[in-house]
């Protein structure tokens, strides 16, 4: 093999490389739920911050794996959210807390979630969790 043949099969092997690199995983709310225990829920009433009046609590349920599931499949996404109705707490088994808002879309469009404090960072569910998070939070 010559030397011109050689750098062009390393110059690929970099390139290919470097793509698959670019293909790292997509942006996710939490890639990890196993241990949230509790989801306490209220209505929002001041963006980019919690309502502690809180109108239901989710424990080792159905619902609260709907939540699960709403928050391990959000991506993040590029529009910026004006608005929100939901307030989430969510409590962790070893007493951790995480603070998120919500705007629970209406039937057919996706919701949205953020943490508190990172407002530029939005995640969207698809329009099938929207259905799922209708019938446990009843708007």
């Amino acid at each position: 093999m010559n030397e011109r043949a050689m750098i062009a099969i390393l110059t690929s092997v970099f390139i290919a490389l470097v793509l698959a690199g670019c293909q790292s995983k997509k942006a996710l709310l939490m890639d990890d739920v196993s241990d949230i225990k509790e989801i306490s829920i209220s209505k929002s009433t001041d963006f980019g911050k919690l309502n502690d009046n809180f109108f239901a609590t989710f424990e080792d349920s159905k619902e609260l794996n709907t939540f699960k599931k709403a928050f391990i499949t959000a991506e993040r996404g590029r529009v910026k959210l004006e608005g929100v109705n939901y307030d989430l707490l969510t409590t962790d088994d070893n007493g951790g807390n995480y603070l998120l808002q919500c705007y629970l879309g209406e039937e057919g469009e996706q919701s949205a979630f953020f943490y508190i404090g990172h407002e530029d960072r939005i995640y969207f569910t698809s329009e099938e969790i929207t259905t799922e998070l209708r019938k446990i939070i009843k708007p």
